[in-house]
């Protein structure tokens, strides 16, 4: 417990942003005390907020305002920041942080030793917009078929607003996501299109059309450069964006996390629920609920580094190349003293261990130059190192996620327990252990136990199982750079036909006592792997 306690109703000022900023330098100037946040609606907004919002909105941005949002010079507002404090709490039960605009709601940055709660993040206008199927047309000769789309009246529309980034259609009736295409539309006015929609044996009038304006932008919640960071019974209802993304960070533990739609509405962030990039320690989610974002509910990885240039000695310019940048938007590199690992990018088949002696971050440049205990191989080109001291330990235990896109969860670390969580109607697979070198997102994963989770119905779309997929994803993967999976007790429905497990570039693999229920010809598949146990 805090040494001293305080409320929010101490601090005053012209707005809810700025009583939260004035609550917020106390906590920095007053290590260890407990700030209260009475029950209600603060309304958290800036002009700079609310400008981003109409630049999405009317597409002054183009039609992917991600090229402008994601972006390490982009200007922004943080609502309510942690940065710089020191062993405090925030307890918010009942407080909605209602956001007007689009921004970062809350940071941790910066900080050590902090806890949270109770909170819910959600928006008065939504990131998203949402209509309603009608007038739905038999199909025509190209099996297109024509409607109406009657959006809210709360998210009216503009003649360019970005309309076909990432679109669910839900069915209120079966309370299933429905995926077929939005082929083309016309703009009627701020409420109505005019659209052709492929066809779909479940398409009827009254299904709702969701969709986003933009992919990544600022995170609900950024976890940065902290330590024993604390999230209890935090709920997310939206964010254009990332529900959370950490970075940098260290020992942290989310308990009763909910990335959820709001009441009425079936769709939450616009990207990821979660998202955390070299980190370190203990990274924990426990009874945590996740619905209808529009990626992954996790996804957990270091970065891939290209080596750009060769300076004296055993000194390299390396920077890493993913097509987006780093999800917090800032630079990724080595501490002295951590480990990176040499992986050729085609096979992801290890190279080499190396020491960093000495790094020099390039943050203007979007590259680093780092000293290493002894020199790389003369040919670089198809090699790429990763920091492999940045892998925390993972652990996901008695969470759910249902009707979302992608996977669920993502791993590409070296030590993970995921146990007891259940998946449903989820567009890919529900679990899958995958370096992607094509994303420049590492390293292959290792010494993972996933055991006690129920899966139905998911990989709907795409996927190699329905299940669980462990494999190195790049484009001439060889030999078994993954090691050390434990796959036991899970229950799995395939009712697509798909395997319920597929494992590939393994060495050590144990698959025991697994309930896969499937009309296809085989539940487990296993390919290039090596020291396998499989036990039905």
């Amino acid at each position: 417990m805090s040494d001293k306690t305080v409320t929010l109703t101490e601090f005053t000022a012209a707005s809810d942003i700025e009583t939260f900023a004035a609550a917020m330098e106390y906590l920095r100037e007053n290590p260890g005390t407990t700030l209260i946040v009475p029950p209600g609606t603060y309304h958290i907004t800036s002009d700079l907020a609310k400008s981003a919002m109409h630049s999405v909105l009317t597409g002054e941005w183009g039609s992917n305002p991600q090229r402008i949002m994601f972006n390490p010079k982009y200007k922004y507002t943080r609502g309510i920041s942690f940065d710089g404090q020191r062993g405090t709490r925030m307890i918010a039960d009942g407080a909605v942080f209602m956001i007007e605009g689009f921004m970062e709601p809350v940071s941790l940055i910066n900080c050590e030793d902090v806890e949270v709660s109770g909170f819910t993040i959600d928006h008065l206008r939504k990131p998203y917009s949402r209509g309603t199927i009608k007038n739905l047309q038999p199909a025509d000769e190209k099996g297109e078929r024509e409607c109406i789309i009657e959006f809210d009246e709360d998210c009216p529309i503009y003649e360019k607003s970005p309309l076909t980034l990432r679109y669910i259609f839900y069915d209120p009736e079966t309370e299933r996501n429905l995926y077929l295409g939005l082929h083309s539309y016309n703009f009627v006015d701020p409420y109505h299109l005019k659209a052709k929609l492929g066809n779909h044996a479940a398409l009827h009038d009254g299904v709702l059309f969701y969709t986003v304006h933009s992919y990544h932008s600022r995170p609900g919640i950024l976890i940065e450069n902290a330590k024993n960071i604390r999230l209890t019974d935090v709920t997310i209802h939206s964010q254009p964006g990332m529900g959370i993304v950490g970075n940098r960070s260290e020992d942290v533990i989310i308990t009763g996390l909910k990335v959820v739609p709001a009441e009425g509405h079936h769709m939450s962030t616009d990207t990821d629920a979660t998202h955390f990039t070299s980190m370190k320690g203990l990274l924990r989610f426990e009874n945590c609920v996740f619905d209808g974002q529009g990626d992954d509910f996790t996804n957990v990885h270091s970065y891939y580094q290209a080596v750009i240039g060769r300076e004296e000695g055993n000194t390299y310019t390396i920077q890493e190349k993913t097509p987006d940048g780093t999800h917090a938007q800032t630079l990724d590199y080595p501490d002295i003293g951590d480990t990176l690992e040499l992986t050729n990018r085609n096979t992801l088949q290890t190279v080499g261990h190396y020491t960093v002696v000495g790094c020099v971050p390039m943050h203007d440049e979007w590259m680093c130059k780092v000293t290493l205990d002894r020199p790389l191989p003369d040919d670089t080109d198809d090699l790429v190192l990763s920091d492999i001291t940045r892998l925390p330990r993972v652990e996901l235990v008695n969470c759910t996620a249902t009707r979302h896109f992608a996977r669920s969860i993502l791993l590409k670390n070296r030590d993970a327990l995921i146990e007891n969580c259940t998946f449903r109607d989820v567009m890919g697979p529900a679990i899958v252990a995958a370096a992607e070198a094509w994303w420049y997102e590492g390293v292959c994963p290792a010494n993972m136990v996933i055991r006690g989770n129920k899966i139905y119905n998911c990989a709907e779309t795409w996927g190699e199982a329905g299940g669980i997929v462990v494999k190195a994803d790049a484009d001439r993967a060889e030999g078994c750079s993954i090691y050390n999976i434990t796959i036991e007790d899970n229950y799995i429905e395939c009712p697509n036909g798909k395997p319920g497990i597929f494992v590939r570039n393994t060495d050590g693999v144990t698959i025991r006592n697994n309930v896969i229920k499937t009309p296809g010809e085989t539940d487990i598949r296993v390919e290039d792997c090596e020291n396998v146990v499989l036990e039905r």
